[in-house]
């Protein structure tokens, strides 16, 4: 097993990969996350958007654009290793993650990021009742692409981001 893949794995099995199983379950049992919109990239070349709130009760539109943002803002943060940059993009139970659970999956990614990487979006898919969204990570490394999952909640805060 590579390190990578070892240390995500490590992380999976402990119930957190950037962000905790009680967080997705805590955010699916609080409200619905917004619906994610059709498969499309990083480029916004989906259409389709979600009503959400704001922490401030202003509506927030889930829109595929607002998703790439947020992905490479994550990614961004794994990448400079800044783990309040990466939890300040959550909601409150995202910011519970584990600061050592970030710093083990950063530093085994930072550097691929930082050489090169583009991000894919998927699908959306439902579960229990809410949307989520699935990402491709391919990195110029030419080395395994990682899967992630993407939880917006309704206020537009990260509710969930998951790496396989």
């Amino acid at each position: 097993m590579s390190p990578l893949r070892g240390a995500v794995s490590a992380c999976l099995l402990a119930g957190a990969c950037l962000v905790s199983a009680s967080a997705f379950a805590a955010q699916a049992a609080r409200s619905p996350a917004a619906a994610a919109p059709a498969a499309g990239s990083t480029s916004g070349s989906s259409s389709g958007s979600s009503a959400a709130s704001s922490s401030t009760g202003a509506p927030v539109t889930i829109t595929p654009q607002l998703e790439d943002r947020i992905v490479m803002s994550l990614l961004a943060a794994i990448q400079a290793k800044d783990y309040q940059q990466f939890v300040g993009l959550g909601n409150a139970n995202f910011g519970k993650l584990d600061k050592a659970a970030f710093d083990a999956v950063s530093t085994q990614l930072s550097p691929r990021l930082q050489a090169g990487y583009t991000a894919d979006r998927l699908t959306q898919y439902q579960q229990q009742g809410y949307e989520f969204s699935l990402w491709k990570i391919s990195f110029k490394d030419n080395g395994d692409d990682i899967i992630a999952t993407l939880n917006v909640a309704r206020d537009g805060k990260v509710g969930g981001f998951v790496l396989r």
